[in-house]
């Protein structure tokens, strides 16, 4: 086998066990909302929890955003440690998941539903309900996406 077909097949593996780890990050979620809605049997709810989850989406353009800023950006691209490239895309993705996720949150609430959201409200609810989840997805992502790239040379 090729070397390029051995990377192309490794990287296969590596994106069908990241999509198998979120798929178990998203079904513990339901089971968490399936559990929040018993305690919590009311219409109001419901609809704010519909509007936490549909916010999941985000992930991805989250994940395409500092991809690119750790591509494109000299002082992130040239760090030569790659696990700290991969903390910092962690911690820079994460928080700015939370405020992306609280803002849009207290947009689309205030616009669109009878119960208006807050931004804190929502900033502490991701921070206390949500954090670990957001921590696990984009840690995986890290894992996958960023790398130390290696220049090559055209002679």
């Amino acid at each position: 086998m090729s070397p390029i077909f051995q990377e192309k097949k490794l990287r296969i593996k590596a994106t069908l066990k990241y999509v198998v780890v979120l798929l178990l990050i998203l079904m513990v979620t339901i089971v968490q909302d399936f559990f929040h809605s018993r305690d919590f049997d009311h219409s109001i709810y419901l609809a704010e929890k519909r509007l936490i989850n549909s916010l999941w989406i985000l992930i991805l353009p989250v994940t395409i955003f500092w991809n690119v800023l750790f591509r494109k950006m000299p002082f992130l691209a040239n760090i030569r440690v790659l696990l700290v490239k991969r903390l910092l895309f962690i911690f820079f993705a994460t928080i700015f998941h939370l405020f992306l996720f609280a803002g849009l949150a207290d947009f689309i609430s205030k616009a669109f539903l009878e119960l208006h959201l807050p931004f804190l409200i929502n900033l502490r609810f991701a921070v206390s309900e949500e954090l670990y989840k957001y921590f696990l997805i984009y840690s995986i992502i890290a894992l996958l996406l960023v790398k130390n790239h290696k220049h090559v040379r055209a002679s």
